[in-house]
């Protein structure tokens, strides 16, 4: 009787790591340790077969775009704001502030910037949003890259104003 829950347990361990909510916490972790490529890995396992209505879709949607936010700026970028067209009412300007934190934290500053915009243009007159935007102008500024700052300027973020 003991082997057989042994083996049963030791069923349930292995089957364990398949479970998207398991995938996406892992993936979580991983991020949470600076690991973006391993979460990356976990949050792409969790998305395998999933619809954007299962509940842990917009959970590791957005785990993997922050992942991607730290290796691979043009990707997170395309990642989010897909999604953002996806699920819109589910995408909410907190999750735009997310990645783009993540993105300036990755030193992709000029994608953080059209993310930015996306935001700003789907929530006018969000605070979250303000922040986002005050946060994505300082980065710029602070780099001083003339790409940053000319794409600020050509879409009427120059100088911090909005």
């Amino acid at each position: 009787m003991r082997s057989i829950l042994s083996i049963a347990l030791l069923f349930l361990a292995a089957c364990g790591g398949s479970d998207p909510k398991s995938l996406s916490s892992e993936g979580y972790a991983a991020l949470g340790k600076g690991d973006a490529k391993s979460a990356l890995t976990k949050f792409d396992a969790a998305l395998q077969g999933l619809e954007a209505t299962h509940p842990e879709y917009l959970r590791a949607s957005l785990g993997r775009c922050e992942a991607l936010a730290r290796t691979d700026g043009a990707g997170a970028k395309a990642a989010f704001l897909d999604l953002a067209k996806k699920l819109p009412a589910k995408v909410g300007e907190g999750d735009y502030g997310l990645v783009c934190s993540a993105m300036l934290q990755g030193g992709f500053t000029l994608d953080a910037i059209d993310v930015m915009d996306a935001g700003n243009k789907r929530f006018p007159t969000s605070a979250k949003m303000k922040a986002t935007h005050d946060a994505v102008v300082a980065a710029a500024n602070r780099e001083a890259t003339p790409e940053a700052l000319k794409k600020l300027d050509s879409l009427g973020y120059a100088g911090g104003g909005k």
